[in-house]
């Protein structure tokens, strides 16, 4: 993975920071982003960039924007694959550079930080292990079509606590559904399709502490996706573009399906900013 600056000093005047020039925001992966454009908000110091990557010959496989306080990212960014039938029998990754800066450019397993100060900054599998709760992926397997692709999402940068009756059930029903609507809309014509997956903070965390102290990891209050098919000359295709969003328990309650538009509000709401999944383009 190539991990980048904190999102917030992209903000700061000539884009300087310790005398180096910085590249534009996600600039190694922005391909992600439909029309090269991440969404607007949040800012802040906590916040990385990261270009996910697994395999040091291949490209990159997604973009995250990831909360070092909170320990979970924010939202994961890819272009939509048909599903394969590749297995998962994986390990968790972590992201290496999140805890020291001279690691590589990878994720790889926890024992690649040593303590200190592995878990300073992001989630570790020790979290999860009996806590309760599923490690949640963002970009799901149920997108991705090639083995290295699914490995790839199996970074606990890419995972949030999701509670398992709704990971295994109305989540996944509603990642199918799109999933099908997108093969048999987007795909099958020849237009792409670009996907954001993300979470609203909640008040919890798995340890039972406040975050940001260490060692906590926070429990989303709600999950949320939005999508979009383009054409070939990235313009969106009508009725294949839509939302949804649900809240993060063990209820039997189905996802809800919404606009982008209602999306951008609940989550300007949030975060107290012009959120914008899309920005204009969808």
């Amino acid at each position: 993975m190539k991990l980048l600056v904190p999102a917030f000093l992209f903000l700061a005047l000539g884009y300087l920071a310790t005398a180096e020039v910085l590249p534009p925001p996600f600039q190694k992966c922005s391909n992600f982003f439909l029309k090269n454009q991440p969404p607007t908000g949040p800012l802040g110091n906590q916040y990385m960039e990261i270009c996910q990557k697994r395999d040091p010959a291949a490209g990159y496989e997604f973009a995250t924007l990831y909360d070092t306080n909170l320990r979970i990212p924010i939202y994961s960014a890819y272009e939509f694959q048909s599903k394969g039938s590749c297995s998962r029998n994986t390990p968790w990754y972590i992201e290496p550079q999140l805890d020291d800066p001279t690691k590589g450019p990878e994720m790889n397993t926890q024992g690649t930080v040593t303590e200190p100060p592995r878990g300073d900054n992001q989630a570790l599998n020790d979290d999860y292990d009996g806590s309760g709760y599923h490690r949640g992926h963002l970009v799901p397997v149920y997108h991705r079509n090639a083995k290295q692709c699914i490995d790839a999402t199996f970074t606990l940068t890419n995972a949030a606590p999701q509670y398992p009756k709704f990971n295994s059930g109305a989540w996944r029903v509603a990642e199918a559904t799109v999933a099908k609507t997108l093969d048999t809309d987007c795909l099958n014509r020849g237009f792409k399709a670009y996907i954001i997956t993300g979470v609203v903070p909640g008040n919890t965390d798995i340890k039972g502490n406040n975050p940001p102290n260490p060692g906590s990891v926070n429990v989303p209050d709600y999950f949320w996706s939005a999508y979009c098919c383009v054409d070939n000359n990235k313009v969106p295709v009508p009725s294949v573009f839509g939302a949804y969003h649900r809240k993060n328990d063990n209820s039997k309650i189905a996802t809800t399906s919404t606009t982008i538009a209602n999306l951008n509000a609940m989550l300007q709401g949030v975060y107290g900013t012009g959120f914008r999944v899309f920005g204009n383009n969808c």
